[in-house]
This record gives C-alpha cells, structure tokens and sequence, in this order.
C-alpha cells in the first residue's frame, strides 16, 4: 500500500511539474507582445520612486541598486499628460531610461543652456510629439520650479554643435537621434526657453 501511494505522489508531483511548465510557457509566448510595455512600466516606476527620494531626502538616491546616475529633475508636459525623470551622467549611456543630463551643461533650472540627452525610444512618444508654443514645467532639485515654452524645433546634422552653446537665460535643449534608423545622421533638437519661476 505504501509503494502505491509513493508512486502516486510521484505521478502526481510530475504532473504538478508538467502542469506549471506549459502555464509559464503559454504565459510567455503571451506576454511576449507586451513586455516592452512592462519593462517601461517598471522603469518609470523606479525613477518615480527614486525622485520622491531624492526630494525627500536631499541625497543622490539611485533608481536601481547598480546604477551610476540619479534623478536630478522632473518634468512634465501637461498638455500631453507626459512626466519625464531627468538623470544625471549622459554620458553613462542613462538616456536609455529617462532624459539625461550632459554633465557639461549647466543643471537643469539654472542661468544657462541645460542640455539634456532623449533616446530614440523616448524620441517617439514624447519629444516628436512637441510643438512650438507648447509649455513644460521643470521641477529641479535645487533650483526650484520653472514654466519653460518650446520656442523652436531643428533638424541638424550631428558635427553641428551650435544649439549647446552657452546661454544668458534659462534654456532647456533636447536631443535625440533622427530619424531614428541604423545610421543616424542627424539630430532632432526642441529649444525650450523660460517663461516664469512656479512659485
């Protein structure tokens, strides 16, 4: 009786197994059109989280534990409902995740031409979708609150270099790749120039 119920157990675990292994595989192949969305998802939660940290805390609180970057800023875009975390080091390669800031720049909030660094990716879904006369809002960690307009929109090629030099006024430059093929030429540059201090 024993070695019956052994081997029952045994045919039963198996099929337990068995039973688990095709739900992850259907899940997979399931998930598979919509990972991107998960991954993007997750990302701007961590930022999200790491920049109520850093606000909080006034430290440089990294979104994940091997990152080398850390939020700097916010910023958003009310008429297309976007917020984008602003990162530090874009030359770490963090414009993948968020908008990155070029270390040679000045901070984002501060006198002077902020330059911040867009992947492709994010190119699509929020930097192609701005228009001339469109208003952002920065919330910068030690530089305050500021209304920013888009004032002008480039497609220059990548030796050109003009759109970073320094300014006398609060400026934001945003840079992505266009158009977003293998061999990217150009860039697609939006200008965006203060308006007022949000008090």
């Amino acid at each position: 009786m024993r070695i019956g119920d052994g081997t029952m157990n045994i045919s039963l675990s198996w099929s337990g197994v068995l039973l688990g292994a095709t739900m992850s595989v259907a899940t997979w192949q399931v998930s598979q059109g919509n990972a991107i969305y998960a991954q993007g998802w997750l990302t701007h939660g961590l930022l999200r989280a790491a920049w109520v940290r850093t606000q909080a805390s006034g430290r440089e609180i990294k979104p994940w534990p091997w990152a080398n970057t850390w939020p700097l800023g916010r910023l958003s875009v009310p008429r297309l409902n976007v917020e984008q975390i602003i990162l530090a080091r874009a030359s770490q390669g963090t414009s993948a995740f968020a908008l990155a800031h070029l270390d040679s720049s000045v901070l984002p909030g501060e006198v002077g031409n902020s330059v911040l660094s867009v992947h492709r990716d994010t190119y699509f879904g929020f930097l192609k979708a701005l228009k001339p006369g469109d208003i952002l809002e920065l919330e910068s960690l030690r530089n305050g609150r500021w209304r920013y307009q888009v004032s002008a929109i480039y497609i220059v090629d990548k030796s050109s270099t003009f759109l970073l030099d320094p300014t006398l006024t609060r400026r934001l430059t945003l840079i992505s790749c266009y158009p977003c093929t293998g061999n990217d030429n150009r860039r697609y540059v939006v200008v965006v120039e203060e308006v007022e201090r949000i008090a």
